[in-house]
């Protein structure tokens, strides 16, 4: 089924066809739609409703897709063309730690508008794909501080003889003034989704049961998804582990699956392909299981500590 036509997209998103490299023959080839930004580039404050759709501190997040053939009255040079296949730039393999699996998702469902596209067919949409910024925390003399994150999504159309509409669309995610990455954090289990499980909760990985696990880690449900819940994974749970055991970071596959200490058959380190988390990060996740994995209230008596 084809997504939705342009028409009805753009009713609920912003139209985003920034910096095209083709000319204005081939603007209307490819273009990217945001749910946020000025048309050419997202500038978001983290928080700011009007383009952050992630309540969550510390993360901006927007809508992207991807509309092939959209004819644009401003553009009127510009006709459908037929299009062998788009390709969203991206580090390959995968397993190289600049990877960008959200990128890769984007580029899944563009596949699935199925090549190549006839000349004929217009205003094919695919996504929205969730795009996550998260911010940086930078600990210094004084406390912790955020600091912006960006990244640039780039896409390009292809026809028989290669490229036709290249396009790029800057993303940036910016701290409000004043936010410290402690605001609103009342407990050493609101620091770990906030600050730790941030990077496990992409559109592709733990954000949500599926992708080929039952575990979503997004505030709210990872409590009850970790403490006490044997594993998926069969050879953890034949060896008496559980996600979280109250106490016992031994026997916590949570905390073997962030060390990498892993038996075989145990599957692969997480966050997985990417860099191992901070070791304190992976200590603080050990202290709050050897207290217990209170849900309320912090380990220790430190309170926040980014």
């Amino acid at each position: 089924m084809r997504p939705a036509p342009l028409v009805a997209l753009l009713a609920l998103l912003v139209p985003a066809a920034p910096g095209s490299a083709g000319e204005g023959s081939t603007d209307c080839l490819a273009a990217f739609v945001a749910s946020a930004g000025d048309g050419r580039r997202i500038r978001c404050v983290d928080g700011d409703p009007a383009c952050d759709s992630d309540p969550t501190p510390g993360v901006c997040r927007f809508e992207v897709s991807v509309c092939l053939n959209a004819p644009d009255p401003e553009r009127p040079r510009c006709a459908p063309r037929d299009l062998e296949a788009y390709d969203v730039a991206n580090v390959q393999p995968d397993t190289d730690p600049r990877h960008d699996f959200e990128f890769e998702t984007l580029q899944n469902a563009v596949d699935l508008l199925g090549f190549p596209v006839a000349f004929d067919e217009t205003e094919l949409c695919a996504g929205p794909v969730a795009m996550n910024l998260p911010l940086a925390v930078r600990v210094q003399r004084g406390g912790a501080r955020y600091r912006a994150f960006a990244k640039t999504l780039r896409g390009a159309a292809l026809g028989p003889g290669g490229p036709l509409d290249v396009d790029g669309l800057p993303m940036k995610c910016v701290p409000a003034r004043g936010a410290d990455p402690c605001d609103g954090i009342v407990s050493t289990l609101d620091q770990l989704e906030r600050h730790v499980f941030t990077g496990c909760t992409r559109d592709t990985c733990h954000n949500a049961p599926g992708n080929g696990h039952s575990l979503a880690l997004v505030p709210g449900q990872a409590y009850a998804n970790l403490v006490g819940v044997a594993p998926d994974n069969a050879a953890a749970a034949a060896a008496g582990k559980l996600r979280v055991d109250p106490g016992r970071p031994d026997r916590s596959f949570l905390l073997d699956k962030l060390r990498g200490t892993l038996a075989p058959a145990e599957g692969l380190r997480m966050p997985r392909e990417l860099p191992k988390l901070p070791a304190k990060q992976i200590a603080l996740v050990e202290a709050w299981i050897a207290a217990g994995a209170p849900a309320v209230g912090y380990v220790g008596g430190l309170g926040c500590e980014p």
